[in-house]
């Protein structure tokens, strides 16, 4: 866990709380274009018929993982930040990106 220095400045809090919704805002964005990207594949995907609509599934549940996660780390990182400490994120990232990559590989597996 970090405290933040006693002297600092409110300057210095706005930044990490716009770094903190910049953050959230890239989380989202990526989470909105796999699931999108899973509602186009299920819907225009040509003759692929029941393998389409499952790797749209996959997709759009992987979306909505990565969207799920964003969310819920802006809002520990803002009470954090608020409580003025922060405490980085060590393991709760690595497993949904892993696992949006694992369920994209999927995916590709499943409609190829």
């Amino acid at each position: 866990m970090n405290r933040f220095p006693e002297g600092a400045s409110p300057g210095d809090r706005a930044g990490d709380h716009l770094a903190n919704e910049r953050t959230y805002l890239a989380w989202l964005r990526t989470g909105l274009s796999m699931a999108a990207l899973g509602v186009a594949v299920a819907k225009f995907a040509p003759g692929r018929g029941m393998h389409a609509v499952i790797s749209g599934i996959i997709l759009l549940l992987a979306g909505l993982m990565l969207i799920f996660y964003g969310t819920s780390r802006y809002r520990t990182v803002r009470q954090q930040l608020i409580a003025g400490y922060f405490t980085p994120a060590r393991f709760g990232a690595v497993v949904t990106v892993t696992m949006a990559t694992l369920l994209t590989l999927i995916a590709g597996l499943v409609f190829l």
